[in-house]
């Protein structure tokens, strides 16, 4: 019971710190603390349902819940900072690839009906670049979180467009999608082990 839901757990931890996240000082030690636990939780939970073999489309659906929690928590909490600090064209840079990332979910549950995006390489390097991001407000030093802006909006763009891609041109969901170059590889298997 346990080893099968050990990854479902995890991805809770990171719904409650979100939760947690809510009712503390943005960009303060607790805040950084309850930050971390949650960044830590959404890189080992797929990890380890992969290493027990207790993946499953409800997890898929749980992360895919968890992380729109927890950034959109984060976006809200660190909103004032960012209003103050961005730019428009900054702003913009942060609004093309959310809203790009939205419409995959819904291409994919309309296409699917999965609520769920597939965990491409491209996001798990978005991810960690979102991610790390509030930690570029330490100090509020302009030129690093700038430059570290408009590196992750290229990548988070990239990112966007690829996912929405696989969900168009696949011919069904496949976890096994981390790129646009492995859906024909990935269709070619799946044909196989039919």
């Amino acid at each position: 019971m346990i080893k099968k839901n050990l990854a479902n757990f995890i991805t809770l931890i990171r719904i409650f710190g979100a939760i947690a996240i809510i009712f503390l000082e943005p960009l303060s030690l607790p805040f950084f603390i309850v930050y971390g636990v949650c960044g830590f939780s959404d890189a080992i939970d797929g990890f380890v349902a992969r290493k027990l073999g207790s993946a499953s489309s409800f997890g898929a659906a749980l992360d895919s819940f968890s992380d729109l929690l927890f950034y959109g928590v984060m976006a809200a909490k660190i909103f004032p900072t960012l209003q103050r600090l961005l730019t428009v064209f900054q702003w913009v840079i942060i609004a093309v690839p959310t809203a790009l990332h939205l419409i995959a979910y819904i291409i994919c549950m309309i296409k699917f009906g999965k609520f769920s995006s597939i965990h491409t390489y491209a996001n798990k390097v978005l991810g960690a670049l979102v991610y790390a991001y509030p930690f570029f407000f330490i100090g509020e030093i302009n030129l690093l979180y700038s430059l570290y802006m408009y590196i992750g909006g290229v990548f988070a763009l990239y990112s966007s467009v690829e996912t929405n891609l696989i969900h168009i041109i696949a011919h069904r969901y496949d976890e096994r999608n981390k790129s646009i170059f492995l859906i024909k590889r990935n269709e070619a298997k799946a044909l196989e082990e039919k």
